[in-house]
């Protein structure tokens, strides 16, 4: 009795294992992705002044879902720039809640930080701060801020996209 206690276990120990690193699907995602969120889909960009490509800014992005999060890049010698996807686990995945993360991108430029990118994404699906589109943005400084209401909550920007 004993040991079919203890080879039924094992068994569902194994099973929950093999589960949790082999990917569903023949994607990359795993068991170990459930129930993460897109907080900031992947950031790619081309930040120009006066339509000459600004190089070497530092550029930070911000979310903030249940506390603030940032990460920085800078441009290379054509202005453009490149952040990766911010995935987070959340209990809201999982609960009848509203998703919420606030969203910034900021351009530091001497003691000055120029917005470029405020956005409340609702939505925890990749990209869609911009209803699908990949977030390939064009950013120009001399912009004036724009406010966009295309994807659900208000999207301030100095950018366009493809």
């Amino acid at each position: 009795m004993k040991n079919k206690r203890y080879e039924t276990a094992k068994t569902v120990l194994l099973t929950a294992f093999l589960l949790t690193f082999i990917p569903v699907y023949g994607n990359t995602m795993s068991i170990l992705d459930a129930g993460k969120a897109y907080f900031f889909s992947p950031v790619t960009g081309t930040l120009t002044k006066d339509e000459k490509p600004v190089t070497n800014a530092k550029i930070i992005r911000r979310w903030e879902h249940e506390s603030l999060e940032q990460d920085e890049t800078s441009t290379d010698e054509n202005g453009n720039f490149t952040f990766p996807e911010v995935r987070r686990r959340t209990l809201v995945q999982m609960l009848p809640a509203e998703f919420v993360v606030a969203q910034q991108i900021a351009v530091v430029q001497g003691d000055e930080e120029i917005v470029i990118w405020s956005n409340s994404k609702r939505d925890s699906g990749k990209n869609s701060e911009l209803g699908g589109k990949d977030l390939d943005l064009y950013c120009d400084l001399d912009n004036e801020e724009a406010m966009y209401r295309d994807f659900g909550a208000a999207l301030f920007t100095k950018c366009t996209w493809k």
